[in-house]
């Protein structure tokens, strides 16, 4: 390259064609690397003279500045192709990037790691050739030397450690080991360099090494910082624990493994062919070193899950790491089955992953289940899947564990393709079904009375659990005959119909309706309309509006359904049915309700979640605009939210019924609900972090809207999908969605709504750094709020722009829109305007060097929005917060926002918690532990 060149990669230097210019003192090389490192930007005369002077400037501190700047430009003037140009109160300095040694690096590193693998290792070496020893080594100032240095060997060591992490892929263990141990004696507390040191220790066989390694570091990680290592850190440490010869029990404070069988039946009759046909597959699968899948099928009642839990504990103690269980619900009445991405979900939680951090994609959640499961032995229970894709994506990819699967229906494609062993469950026969009524009444009684016990097994079809349920009843009541019993199931006229059906559900309704034909018309009715809820749980004033009733006289009810054992309260004021009396209940209701009345429960029902979350979203984000909803119909009840906490609550404890609830509107074409529902859930998920949810949920109120034909609907429903894909999906959808939405409003001339979606196309485009298109969104949603007299919204929009002139480098002209910002959102009594305008003026001060101030706004604006339950902005916040300290030189108080910052975003699982984590590390003492 001919002309003038830079390089910061150690001295700070101007070159011209190879030969060194200057700049000739330690100032003026401060001066020139602030500038290089904002290539483009312009650099304020008050962040030069801190980067400069620090907190203590002298008199004549700006006029130092200019004469700096002026010897700059004469050392650049002899190439037209750099340009330092002077911008309102500050400079710019504008070349081609190729020309500064760091973006030449940083430039290598990514091509590094989005390119072919092949080729990255010869550009990160390529990259790291161009370093000279530390950055910035002969230039002053405190901001510099401390702050942006140790900035910049962080991205150095990244790529040292990208470049290890390559040659140890190429089983390169040995050799990196000299290299890893010296770099991780200088750096210490670096999580990334100890991992990459204990997998080439272990890749070299020396494990035990591996694991010491590891404890050194979480000492000093505890110790020092008063963190724990990361999750990806622990996993790796949890890895290694369980290659064989080493000790298989995790260490104290580790999560225990997982225990999630059901409890065993305490009497167990029938089944000894099935179970030793499992115990020598088992045998045969280990001898061969592969994993057992066996899937067990049969009609309802068949009794697979009682055989499939029996003999997982028979030999979960050959299965040290534990047993996942889950029901799959593939046969709820409701059409209810579970996303395997749930299930995948709950069971990385089970495993110890943060739910905030289990991933939004399904394949991407299979794929860390996989992960997490490599190499151990687990048993793991898939019971009740509707078919082979349910329970697919659930399967280990190790040969270590076993799993065993229970279906209606025989699973041939998980033969075929997964090698799955098929076990068919039949009825019972006349022994089978003798024995297992002895076992629950005892001999005396049974062969008292052979007769009746023959025309209970006959009436019961031979299953299991009709059976069952026959003896349970009979030991219920030692005083009643057995032969009153089986009159009494002959006599029911009900049942006798379904008994007669191959139908596998005959029997367990008449075995239901024992317990339902002794309730009162009261507790009927509303056994029957829980048919239709929504599930998993239901609370006191959903199962009032279901039959439109007080909740004094549905909590009567409830009780005696719970009495009848035909309901169990799971939790204080919620309660659950078993799939299968949900199943017989929505039976009833349709033999014994009208259509009407059905849909008109089933209204009311989504009508008190719909209302409800309208109530709480109102409460926890009340400055947010309003979703058009329908009135609720008579009877449906809304619960009594009066502030935030109660609100907050309420969204935690009812989310997965919330869930339930909105896919169940979608499915019967309840689209207005659908669709608002979906909004009213749409604060909560994003604070929370549930990006899969909030995608779910905006997917099926797009779908539900465009089904309507509601033009209105489609484009809130498109801004709703938008606003959850800029934060967890596509970008690119995200803004083909709000261009649409926009449309959509512009022909309905709903200024409110336009101003809406071209706030949000903001937030897309801040996502590729195009803070020019940002602004001018950000003035055309100014323009659309004024006209729509929408004060929170002007507020927001006033931020924006604020925020996007000091991105853009104009730092004095974002003060005055932000304090617009404030004012209003003061005015109105917006505490979440107020958080974010405060943040962004913390920003504007902190690039005018103006830090004190901006220690200031940053606080305020991490403790409001910690109250308000947004936990990735306050991080953010947090980040920022640090970031000011260091700046002037307090290092604790840097250590216990980052601390703060940490923990939030590693809670949510934010990739921004890596960086994070490295500040601290960077930031800390690197003397050896001190011990007693």
């Amino acid at each position: 390259m001919t002309g003038i060149e830079f390089r910061v990669l150690g001295p700070v230097e101007i070159l011209q064609d190879g030969e060194r210019l200057g700049p000739t003192t330690a100032q003026q090389r401060c001066v020139l690397a602030m500038l290089l490192l904002d290539l483009g930007r312009v650099v304020s005369t008050g962040r030069l003279i801190s980067a400069l002077w620090a907190a203590d400037p002298p008199a004549s501190a700006r006029g130092s500045v200019r004469v700096h700047v002026t010897k700059l430009r004469k050392l650049l003037a002899a190439d037209p192709a750099v340009e330092l140009a002077t911008v309102g109160e500050g400079w710019r300095l504008a070349c081609d990037p190729e020309r500064v040694d760091l973006y030449r690096f940083r430039d290598l590193a990514a091509r590094a790691r989005s390119g072919p693998a092949a080729e990255a290792g010869t550009l990160l070496r390529e990259g790291l050739s161009l370093w000279r020893g530390p950055a910035l080594a002969d230039v002053t100032g405190h901001w510099l030397t401390e702050v942006v240095v140790e900035s910049l060997e962080e991205e150095r060591l990244t790529a040292i450690e990208d470049r290890i992490s390559l040659d140890l892929r190429s089983d390169s263990h040995s050799a990196t080991v000299p290299e890893l141990s010296v770099l991780v004696a200088k750096h210490p507390l670096r999580e990334r360099l100890a991992q990459l040191l204990m997998s080439a220790l272990h890749g070299g066989g020396r494990t035990a090494e591996a694991l010491a390694v590891f404890r050194r570091t979480r000492t000093r990680l505890v110790e020092e910082l008063g963190i724990e290592p990361s999750a990806a850190f622990q996993q790796q440490h949890q890895q290694l624990l369980r290659t064989p010869g080493d000790e298989p029990e995790a260490p104290d404070g580790e999560l225990p493994a997982p225990r999630q069988l059901p409890v065993d039946l305490a009497v167990f009759a029938g089944r000894d062919a099935e179970l030793a046909r499992l115990d020598a597959l088992l045998e045969r699968c280990r001898q061969r070193g592969a994993m057992m899948v066996a899937t067990v099928s049969g009609i309802p009642g068949s009794g697979k899950t009682s055989l499939a839990v029996r003999w997982a504990h028979r030999v979960r103690d050959r299965f040290p790491d534990g047993q996942l269980y889950v029901n799959l619900r593939g046969f709820d009445a409701t059409g209810g089955a579970v996303d395997p991405a749930e299930v995948a979900a709950g069971f990385l939680v089970a495993l110890g992953v943060p739910e905030q951090r289990v991933p939004a994609e399904p394949e991407a959640r299979s794929a860390l289940l996989r992960s997490l499961l490599a190499d151990r032995q687990m048993l793991i229970v898939l019971d009740n899947a509707q078919d082979e894709a349910q329970a697919r994506p659930l399967l280990p990819g190790s040969t270590g564990s076993c799993v065993i699967v229970t279906s209606r229906i025989q699973l041939t494609g998980m033969a075929a393709r997964d090698g799955a062993h098929l076990l068919a469950l039949d009825v019972f026969d006349h022994a089978e079904a003798l024995d297992l009524l002895t076992a629950r009444l005892g001999t005396a009684r049974v062969d008292g009375e052979p007769e009746a016990a023959t025309r209970i097994i006959e009436r019961c079809a031979g299953l299991p659990l009709s059976l069952a349920m026959i003896a349970a009843r009979a030991a219920a009541q030692p005083e009643f005959a057995l032969s009153a019993l089986a009159a009494e199931l002959e006599g029911n006229p009900v049942v006798l119909d379904f008994f007669a059906s191959p139908d596998a559900t005959v029997d367990l309704r008449t075995a239901f309706s024992w317990s339902y034909l002794r309730l009162s018309a009261e507790a009927a009715r509303l056994f029957r309309y829980l048919g239709l809820y929504i599930g998993p749980h239901v609370g006191i004033e959903a199962a009032a509006s279901l039959i439109a009733e007080p909740t004094r006289n549905a909590m009567r009810s409830m009780r005696e359904l719970e009495r009848a054992q035909l309901l169990t309260e799971c939790a204080p004021g919620r309660f659950e049915l078993h799939d299968l009396l949900v199943a017989y209940a929505a039976e009833l209701a349709e033999a014994l309700d009208t259509e009407d009345d059905r849909r008109d429960a089933t209204r009311r029902l989504l009508d008190h979640y719909l209302h409800t979350a309208r109530l709480a979203s109102g409460i926890i984000a009340p400055h947010r605009s309003a979703v058009p909803i329908a009135d609720r119909l008579p009877g449906s009840l809304v619960a009594n939210l009066e502030h935030h906490d109660q609100a907050a609550a309420w969204f935690e404890s009812e989310r997965p019924t919330l869930m339930n609830a909105l896919a169940g509107a979608h499915a019967q074409q309840l689209d207005a609900h659908t669709w608002q529902l979906a909004q009213q859930l749409s604060t909560y998920l994003r604070r929370r972090g549930l990006g899969a949810e909030w995608l779910t949920a905006q997917e099926l109120a797009l779908s539900a809207a465009d089904r309507s034909g509601d033009a209105l609907a489609q484009g809130i429903a498109r801004h709703g999908l938008a606003a959850a894909q800029s934060r967890f999906g596509d970008r690119e959808d995200a803004e083909r969605n709000l261009h649409e939405a926009l449309a959509l409003f512009e022909a309905l001339d709903d200024a409110e709504w336009q101003a809406h979606a071209t706030a949000m196309l903001c937030v897309t485009r801040e996502t590729v750094n195009d803070y020019e298109a940002v602004l001018a969104y950000a003035y055309r949603s100014l323009e659309l709020y004024r006209r729509a007299g929408d004060r929170p919204g002007q507020a927001r929009a006033l931020n924006n722009i604020g925020y996007c002139h000091a991105k853009l480098g104009d730092h004095h002209r974002a003060l005055q829109p932000c304090r617009d910002a404030l004012e209003i959102a003061r005015e109105i009594g917006d505490p979440m305007g107020e958080a974010n305008t405060l943040d962004s003026l913390g920003l504007a001060y902190a690039e005018l060097g103006e830090y004190e101030r901006a220690i200031d706004c940053f606080q305020r604006s991490a403790s409001a929005l910690q109250q308000l339950g947004e936990q990735y902005l306050a991080a953010v916040t947090l980040h920022r917060l640090g970031d000011a300290h260091i700046a002037i030189g307090n290092r604790g108080h840097a250590r216990d926002v980052w601390k703060r910052a940490l923990q939030g975003f590693e809670e949510l699982g934010h990739p921004c918690g890596g960086k994070v984590r490295a500040k601290l590390i960077a930031i800390a003492p690197t003397q050896p532990v001190r011990r007693s």
